[in-house]
């Protein structure tokens, strides 16, 4: 009969500023016990053309999903080439594709043996609803307001038998989203990324992390649990090995657990398969790695990886601000009031018909540079609030809201960026720009940028100038940190997944921009990074955020892993003002509807 099984702690780990005393609990494992093996087989794949219909936009209620849709007038595209490489974009960052397939004989086969087939499209971007003879078969992140994170990577879905029209037309249709580039299909060159293959024992089989706080943030003195599922949907036994490594998020290993299991056909070990029960950690963030593979094999059923925090507001990234740090900033602001902005604004009719009058701004900011931005000018009579959104690192430009919610919008195109990328004049990648000398770093320039904006929004006659708040994501996340902290006409932040921060530690974490300093530090041999982590120092918004005297909120995404949340926490610790964050348990690098809807509430309630 099953039996409890407890497995002591291995070791006990110390680490600078981490005591970690871990006791696994693995109890009563119902369904894992001995079965008989699959015959194990090498999957048998069917390729079909590059050709798929395509048609940008969301399809909000429309059929396009259902095979009896008539898509002849879609245009036709290739998944070998980036749509944007066919002059093809997408809708509010929306797109479709369709295809018709058919099964050959040997695929029909498999499906019969299998219970079904499996469907590859290789490596895809950034957020898909797959539809198989309009069925969802299965999804990767969620859309926009709810949007979750970018996601490039390789997409595998099982179709089961049922869903399947074996001696017919099936049709495959995709609505995804993308709002950084064209999205879809990432594969370039000669190989073909979409197929369809006979389906295999890891096809069916499902691995779930679950956490037991809601928003993966545990509170001190509660203690941390995360436990362990897996489904084998197959007729027949799986044997494995289930590993748990645990991390922290700057990746260095804590400890390892590898555990032996059996599972039966159809059959989920679950409710009494619970992982690390009871844990002790230091303030951070710690990742979770979780497989299950084949025994005696180099075959990975599947595999997660999730992060979770732990008391974020006790995460020590102390300031690291040069003793110039205050009169650097003071001196640059001092040089930028000398310039003239001599603003121009020009009407754009397409965006007016409703509640605002839209106007691309034009302005001289910090060395003379002109920069731009899109202004909502209320049609409504009276002083109004204002929010100044700063925008993401490389984002296109788009129009601020035209719809009226009680406030005025202002969208900043800094240096370089968005409405100003046909004249930029800076190197490739921004963040590089002229590293050798603070003086000439890109973000001095438009750091002064931000401050300019909001210059215009204060000399507005319909502006209420006591009444300014700001927002932003990513880069406009700490553009946001910026604003506050520099300029005390912000009345109010609302900063999100802010970048440009606590860059020792950033650079540990996350693969990018890091390998953009790697690149710089090879092209140029005479560059020490201890002379780059004193440049960005100037630059680094915790050592500005301890200024920001105005009320703010942060949202951050848990599994961000292009502006992490240690990062995020090092600048918000630095706040001394009224504050609180927001967390999205499962996103990357975005924060949701509900973040949204709570920054709205909140420039109402401190803008009034």
């Amino acid at each position: 009969m099953p039996y409890p099984l407890l497995i002591p702690p291995t070791e006990i780990i110390s680490m600078k500023k981490l005591n970690f005393i871990t006791w696994l609990f693995v109890a009563t494992l119902a369904g894992c016990q001995q079965q008989p093996k699959e015959a194990i087989t090498t999957p048998l794949h069917q390729m079909y053309s590059e050709a798929w219909k395509f048609y940008a936009g969301e399809g909000v209620d429309s059929l396009w999903q259902n095979p009896d849709y008539n898509d002849a007038a879609w245009q036709t595209v290739s998944d070998l080439q980036l749509l944007k490489d066919q002059y093809v974009a997408l809708k509010n960052g929306f797109g479709w594709y369709r295809k018709t397939v058919q099964l050959n004989e040997k695929l029909q086969t498999a499906m019969h043996e299998q219970g079904g087939i499996t469907l590859h499209l290789a490596k895809f971007a950034a957020a898909e609803e797959v539809y198989f003879n309009g069925q969802l078969i299965g999804k990767t992140g969620n859309f926009p307001p709810d949007y979750t994170g970018y996601n490039d990577g390789e997409r595998s879905y099982f179709i089961p038998e049922e869903a399947i029209r074996p001696n017919s037309d099936n049709v495959i249709a995709i609505k995804f989203f993308d709002g950084w580039s064209a999205g879809g299909f990432l594969a370039s060159g000669t190989t073909e990324p979409f197929s369809l293959s006979s389906a295999s024992t890891p096809d069916k089989v499902e691995l779930t992390i679950a956490v037991a706080d809601s928003d993966y943030i545990f509170l001190s003195p509660g203690p941390v649990k995360v436990s362990v599922s897996i489904e084998n949907k197959n007729a027949w036994a799986v044997e494995g090995v289930l590993t748990i490594k645990l991390t922290t998020d700057t990746h260095d290993s804590i400890t390892t657990y590898k555990l032996p299991l059996t599972i039966k056909g159809k059959t989920t070990c679950s409710d009494n398969l619970k992982a690390f029960n009871s844990l002790t950690f230091a303030p951070g963030f710690y990742r979770y790695e979780v497989s299950f593979s084949r025994k005696d094999s180099t075959v990975v059923y599947k595999e997660i990886s999730l992060l979770i925090g732990v008391d974020p507001e006790k995460i020590n990234s102390p300031v690291d601000a040069q003793a110039d740090f205050k009169e650097f900033w003071d001196n640059n602001l001092q040089e930028l009031a000398k310039v003239k902005p001599h603003y121009k604004l020009t009407l754009q009719p397409e965006y007016s018909k409703l509640d605002y009058n839209i106007y691309v701004v034009e302005m001289r900011s910090f060395g003379n540079e002109l920069i731009r931005g899109y202004y909502a000018q209320p049609k409504k009579e009276g002083k109004h609030p204002i929010i100044v959104e700063y925008m993401g690192y490389g984002s296109l430009p788009y129009p601020p809201n035209q719809t009226w919610d009680g406030f005025a919008y202002f969208i900043l195109s800094i240096r370089g960026q968005a409405l100003n990328l046909p004249y930029n004049h800076y190197e490739p990648n921004w963040i590089t720009s002229g590293l050798d000398n603070k003086d000439y770093y890109y973000y001095r320039g438009a750091f002064m940028d931000v401050v300019r904006a909001l210059d215009f929004v204060s000399s507005r006659p319909e502006i209420a100038a006591d009444k300014i708040g700001v927002r932003g994501g990513s880069q406009g996340g700490a553009l946001s940190f910026v604003a506050a902290s520099l300029d005390k006409r912000v009345k109010a932040a609302a900063p999100n997944i802010p970048f440009l921060s606590d860059y020792r530690d950033y650079f540990k974490i996350a693969p990018w921009p890091r390998s953009d300093f790697d690149a710089y530090v090879q092209a140029h041999p005479e560059a020490k990074w201890d002379d780059i982590y004193t440049l960005l120092s100037y630059f680094d918004i915790k050592n500005l955020a301890q200024w920001i005297t105005c009320p703010l909120i942060m949202g951050f995404g848990v599994q961000d892993n292009v502006c992490p949340p240690h990062i995020n926490f090092a600048a918000y610790n630095q706040v001394k003002s009224e504050k609180h964050w927001v967390a999205g348990a499962e996103y990357g690098h975005s924060t949701g509807a509900a973040y949204y809807d709570e920054v709205m509430q909140f420039f109402k309630d401190k803008l009034k």
